[in-house]
């Protein structure tokens, strides 16, 4: 009896994990990417092909080949990234990005912030050289709770308004989005 639990245990165990886990980096029946995908990214947020050239991770998710979550604007020549300390102390070799991430200009001037958990976007803002708010793109609202859509405010230079769309990426790789009339009421998170 000890036998049959002990098998159970140590080999059917495994096997069961591994269906219950999400699938990553899968292709449709066309060969294009599908569902959820790693993002591989070296220290300046470019992406890189190849895990042996990367400095972080990250999740995306593609339709049919079409990224629905592509990144926000980040890094440049002589930026800098403010990112997290890591709370586990762990010395990992290619970091998930997790926590809050600020991107600073040559001159030092907030440039983005990017907050995710555990890889998945939460929200990315953009800022005007003058510190000012620019866009601010929420993965956390959602159309109509349609899925791989995401919310953005977009303001004004001037500071004399904001916009309110709602965004998917087309199916050939423009994005796609709509305005929200009488959305401006809304209360964007700063």
């Amino acid at each position: 009896m000890k036998t049959k639990s002990f098998f159970l245990i140590f080999f059917l165990f495994p096997v069961l994990a591994l269906f219950a886990q999400e699938k990553i980096n899968q292709l449709d029946s066309i060969g294009k990417k599908n569902g959820k995908w790693i993002v591989y990214l070296d220290d300046s947020w470019k992406e890189v092909k190849d895990s042996c050239d990367a400095e972080y991770y990250r999740y995306t998710y593609y339709e049919h080949g079409v990224n629905l979550q592509p990144m926000g604007k980040f890094g440049g020549k002589n930026f800098k990234l403010e990112s997290p300390v890591d709370s586990a102390g762990k010395n990992e070799r290619i970091k998930l990005l997790d926590g809050e991430y600020k991107w600073y200009d040559a001159k030092g001037r907030l440039s983005s912030e990017h907050s995710l958990n555990k890889g998945e976007y939460i929200y990315s803002k953009e800022y005007y050289p003058s510190g000012k708010l620019m866009q601010h793109f929420d993965f956390t609202r959602t159309w109509n709770n349609q899925p791989n859509t995401w919310h953005i405010s977009i303001y004004n230079k001037k500071d004399d308004g904001v916009k309110h769309y709602y965004f998917r990426n087309g199916k050939y790789g423009w994005m796609g989005y709509f305005y929200l009339p009488g959305a401006d009421a809304e209360a964007p998170q700063k």
